[in-house]
C-alpha cells in the first residue's frame, strides 16, 4: 500500500492542460490504481483503504489489481 500511496502523491492534484493531459494518458505507471487516480481525478481515502488480496508475481498481481479496480 505504501508503494500505491507514494505514486499516487506524484500525480494528485496535478493540472494539466489538454496537450499535457493527453500525453499522460499515454504514460506507462507503476500501478493502474495510479492510472485510475490520474484519469478519472479520484482521491483515495487512504485511511479507510485496506488490502483485499495479495500476488505470487508481478504480471498476477497487475491483473488483479485490474479487475478489482
Amino acid at each position: 500500500m505504501k508503494e500505491h500511496r507514494k505514486e499516487v502523491k506524484l500525480h494528485e492534484g496535478k493540472k494539466y492542460t489538454r496537450n499535457t493531459r493527453k500525453q499522460s494518458q499515454s504514460e506507462q505507471n507503476k500501478s493502474v490504481i495510479t492510472d485510475h487516480v490520474s484519469l478519472e481525478y479520484h482521491i483515495i481515502d487512504w485511511e479507510e483503504a485496506t488490502v483485499i488480496g495479495r500476488e505470487s508475481d508481478r504480471t498476477t498481481q497487475w491483473i488483479s489489481e485490474a479487475v478489482k479496480i
